[in-house]
């Protein structure tokens, strides 16, 4: 029988690879919290996902980043 690889994903702050499952997911959330995401435990959640790493110190620099949000993308002023 074959076994099935893993999805790979990229930390958005080390930018080394890792399985899919090693990373923490997160996601847009509500207004206001944070830096504009939150965890994603299940990484079932719709939408962009950031993933991170376990390592200490890309967790606390990515804990001080700024994402924008894509969701006006294509709209027209006016």
């Amino acid at each position: 029988m074959e076994e099935r690889q893993e999805p790979v994903r990229m930390c958005v702050v080390c930018r080394r690879r890792f399985a899919k499952s090693r990373l923490l997911r997160h996601v847009s959330a509500s207004e206001g919290v944070g830096n504009g995401l939150e965890a994603d435990e299940a990484q079932t959640r719709p939408g962009r996902g950031w993933y991170v790493c376990d390592d200490p110190n890309c967790r606390a620099r990515f804990e001080g980043m700024k994402f924008r949000r894509k969701s006006h993308k294509g709209r027209k002023n006016g």
